[in-house]
């Protein structure tokens, strides 16, 4: 019997049978599955059928190992994991995988420090046993019976581990480890430092004199060069919270070198490696060198540290362009939409790739420049916006029209305001329809903000006989009648900007 993908219980109603589970019979009951079929998927199908093993590339070298429910099994992970979501309480310290958090976020925490101490977890999920979630489950918010929690825990693990790739594993992760940040908080606080933790990467840092013994300190003088040694009373901390410190990944940075925390650098604000920046440069640059295919080639073959399973004969460029656009999308999260730098790398991509994906379009779009923006009501669309900007177009005038240059999801405000900004001239299609309407009143008003200013030019142009009179800053303008005439219409605007 195939299982339904979503639960039709609202959310409420499932946090509030989750609370009551006594038996498997509820937990079949909450995840609205037949107990016998629960109990076959965990306990006699086999286990091997329930996941796919695959490898990805670590961030230093070497291959960590993915498993990723399949079947039956992740059905019952999606079904849980809203329910798990809204029961966890985000921690102040916490910045990976909660709503609004991100590893910007994280980096903010630390950034201008005087010291910046990074310490990461070994098998951080895999830390996380059968057992560790039974007891979870049994304790506050969840409250379950140990029959019950059993059967729960039994779905959100394999071999008896928590692992990477599961739906719910992120958010258990975080209840696991809610002991360790309650610990390392309380720990940070008595030493005047920030403690924060994105997974299994943790982070202290101060602006003291001089960093806590108590925390790390360096075997030698040298800040840069010796190894750190991890204060007695942090190491003893973590480990009675259940978990091991990876000694390799252990780093104490200074100020006066680049601190990095979960990747990007703090020691002005969080930003992207410099090395990051010039590969994507590196490879705009090889793609409009060599061509899109060629760039392709020599990244798979020569680059790329996991290297997708692609012939040579039929590599056309997709892989190369996602890795790119990956890239750029990546400046963004860190550095903000409106960031020089981002903008630059979007308008370099655009100038290669004729079908751009939307949010370097969008960027294309906010430097664009037009000579005309067209402002009218919607009435007035069919019968002389059109073939104006039809006309326009033929001619080689770069006019602004809605609905042509505006997409699904955009901000009609900004890209109003911008395009308004960008144009030489306003053309106003007054109508008895667009006098009386709220949004080419605003668009006039601002345009005529900018006239008085000397930034821009109104043409208004007459449909039928309108109302002028509450335009009264248009009184000493020469109007243009409009009589099916947009060809004209397109001669005098042509006259004007040449």
């Amino acid at each position: 019997m195939s299982l339904k993908p979503e639960l039709s219980k609202s959310l409420d109603e499932c946090i509030e049978q989750v609370q009551a589970l006594k038996s498997p019979q509820d937990v079949a009951d909450l995840l609205e599955v037949p107990i016998g079929q629960l109990l076959y998927i965990l306990y006699k199908e086999n286990p091997d059928k329930h996941v796919k093993t695959f490898l990805i590339p670590k961030k230093t070298s070497g291959q960590r190992a993915i498993k990723a429910p399949l079947g039956s099994k992740r059905i019952l992970l999606n079904k849980l994991k809203p329910i798990l979501c809204s029961l966890y309480r985000t921690k102040a310290c916490v910045h990976g995988f909660v709503p609004h958090k991100s590893i910007v976020s994280n980096a903010h925490a630390h950034r201008k420090k005087r010291y910046v101490l990074n310490i990461d977890l070994t098998d951080f999920f895999t830390t996380i046993h059968f057992g560790r979630v039974r007891g979870l489950f049994m304790g506050y918010p969840f409250s379950m019976s140990e029959n019950a929690a059993s059967v729960v825990a039994q779905i959100c693990t394999h071999d008896g581990l928590l692992f990477q790739g599961s739906p719910v594993s992120p958010v258990l992760s975080n209840f696991i480890a809610a002991d360790l940040d309650k610990k390392l908080t309380a720990l940070a606080k008595r030493y005047k430092a920030t403690y924060t933790r994105y997974a299994d990467d943790i982070t202290f840092s101060t602006s003291q004199k001089s960093f806590p013994r108590s925390l790390a300190t360096w075997d030698g003088d040298n800040p840069i060069t010796n190894k750190v040694s991890l204060g007695n009373l942090l190491v003893e901390t973590i480990q009675s919270a259940g978990f091991e410190i990876n000694y390799d990944k252990v780093r104490l940075q200074i100020r006066s070198v680049r601190q990095d925390v979960t990747g990007l650098t703090v020691n002005e604000f969080p930003n992207v490696k410099r090395s990051y920046i010039r590969n994507i440069r590196a490879m705009l640059h090889s793609w409009s060198k060599h061509g899109l295919k060629n760039a392709e080639q020599e990244l798979i073959l020569k680059y790329a540290s996991n290297p997708p399973d692609i012939d040579p004969k039929d590599m056309d460029g997709t892989y190369f362009k996602n890795v790119v656009y990956g890239k750029i999308a990546f400046v963004k999260m860190v550095r903000g939409g409106e960031d020089d730098l981002y903008m630059n790398l979007c308008l370099q991509a655009a100038k290669l790739d004729t079908d751009p994906p939307k949010f370097i379009q969008r960027t294309k779009l906010m430097h664009e420049k037009f000579d005309v923006f067209i402002s009218h009501a919607s009435e007035d669309k069919e019968d002389v916006v059109r073939p104006i900007y039809e006309a326009l177009t033929k001619a080689g005038v770069v006019a602004f029209l809605d609905e042509v240059n505006m997409g699904w999801g955009d901000s009609l405000t900004e890209k109003i305001n911008h395009a308004l900004g960008q144009s030489k001239f306003v053309l106003a299609v007054l109508s008895e329809d667009s006098v009386g309407k709220k949004w080419p009143m605003k668009e006039l008003n601002a345009a005529l903000a900018r006239e008085l200013a000397e930034k821009q030019k109104i043409l208004p142009l007459i449909v039928g006989k309108p109302d002028l009179s509450p335009l009264s800053l248009l009184e000493d303008k020469i109007y243009l009648q409009w009589e099916n005439n947009a060809d004209d219409v397109t001669t005098k605007i042509k006259e004007m900007l040449s």
